[in-house]
């Protein structure tokens, strides 16, 4: 074989190689691009050590802030729901009147999260049926909370947590 021909035969194996090396780098670096990112404790924070870890199953009171809004005609109604809601655990967020457009006959949680377990919490302790409505944009922070003039209280056997569909972890560093 002429010196010629040698090195025609090196470079194009050389370029086949390169090929394949650069097709193989192109498939990994697409799926690694579009994989959904890792949400474990341990991923997205170094310093958090294995004891450190802690799984939660159940969304509690003081996991959940709440806004109440007044749909009705009585006066304060909004500010006497929170207080007790607070009294419950709950954090507190906003308070006021409702739109002018919004109808509520007795109450109604409105979540902007479809299966919110933290939305499902408070609607139980409003009542056995309160519906939960998913909706585009929140009123106020956390989950809103609208009262009409037949709300007559809360609940008096509401559970004091609601299990999550899929345990979450997170990093708890230890004091």
């Amino acid at each position: 074989m002429s010196p010629l021909a040698a090195r025609r035969l090196t470079t194009g194996a050389t370029m086949a190689v390169l090929v394949l090396v650069l097709c193989g780098m192109a498939v990994w670096g697409w799926r690694h691009a579009t994989a959904p990112l890792d949400s474990s404790p341990t991923a997205s924070s170094q310093s958090c050590s294995p004891s450190e870890i802690t799984t939660i199953s159940f969304v509690r009171p003081a996991d959940v802030q709440i806004s109440v809004y007044n749909a009705g005609h009585e006066s304060g109604l909004a500010g006497r729901t929170m207080t007790r809601l607070e009294r419950r655990g709950f954090r507190p967020g906003e308070v006021g009147n409702a739109p002018a457009s919004m109808r509520v006959k007795r109450a109604v949680v409105h979540t902007t999260r479809k299966d919110d377990p933290a939305a499902e919490l408070v609607a139980r302790q409003l009542g056995k049926h309160t519906r939960v409505v998913v909706t585009g944009r929140a009123n106020g922070p956390g989950v809103d909370v609208f009262v009409g003039n037949r709300f007559r209280g809360l609940a008096r056997h509401a559970p004091d947590k609601v299990r999550l569909p899929k345990p979450k972890h997170e990093c708890v560093p230890v004091q």
